[in-house]
């Protein structure tokens, strides 16, 4: 009997155990946490303001440069050869480095500006001199004729830098235009003889005395 009661008590302490713990559950507002969380207790959420942001300033159009093509200078054909200009014009730029040497020794007092004049004027008439229609002013040594005006330039430009006063004459022929290109003028036709032997060393410049212009 001791055994049963013992059993008995200690399931009806179990059963009051779980009455205590599970009834204020079950009922509402109140339980054993102390209440559930409502709207009451819940802190207020807090308040952040930020200063806006400013706009960041709009950068100004930048405006369209238009491009303006550039021309190729070596396009302008250089005038004709019965046009004197054009032989001055290359006599002119070969005297020029030897005549400022003799000016400042004997003038060393005078400006820059009158031994340079001074010796291009003498020098221009020297080589070339006007003379009357019909007559020959000097002689030159053709190296060569194209149909293609780039190929004249080429050949042009390669005597030039070999130290050769050269020019290019385009002439109209039966079948079109045809380029020139000359050595030249000397004042002698020996002296153009000279030159034209001296240009047949070089491949493929077997030139030809002609009367200029």
């Amino acid at each position: 009997m001791n055994i049963q009661l013992k059993q008995r008590l200690v399931g009806a302490v179990v059963l009051v155990a779980l009455a205590v713990i599970f009834i204020p559950m079950l009922l509402p507002g109140k339980g054993n946490l102390g209440g559930g969380i409502d709207g009451s207790n819940i802190p207020p959420e807090p308040d952040f303001r930020f200063p806006p942001v400013p706009a960041a300033p709009k950068a100004p159009p930048v405006a369209a440069v238009p491009v303006v093509p550039l021309g190729d200078s070596d396009d302008v054909e250089p005038p004709a050869i019965s046009d004197k200009s054009a032989p001055v014009e290359k006599t002119a730029g070969q005297s020029p480095p030897k005549p400022p040497v003799n000016a400042v020794v004997k003038t060393p007092a005078k400006p820059p500006a009158k031994p340079v004049s001074s010796p291009a004027t003498k020098a221009a008439p020297a080589k070339v001199k006007p003379v009357e229609s019909g007559q020959v002013s000097g002689w030159v040594v053709q190296v060569g004729s194209f149909s293609a005006r780039n190929n004249a330039r080429a050949l042009r430009d390669k005597l030039r830098k070999q130290g050769y006063a050269s020019f290019v004459e385009p002439v109209q022929g039966a079948s079109g235009r045809v380029y020139r290109v000359r050595v030249g003028p000397e004042l002698s036709k020996a002296a153009a003889d000279k030159l034209r032997q001296r240009l047949a060393k070089k491949p493929g410049l077997q030139g030809l005395v002609q009367a200029y212009p």
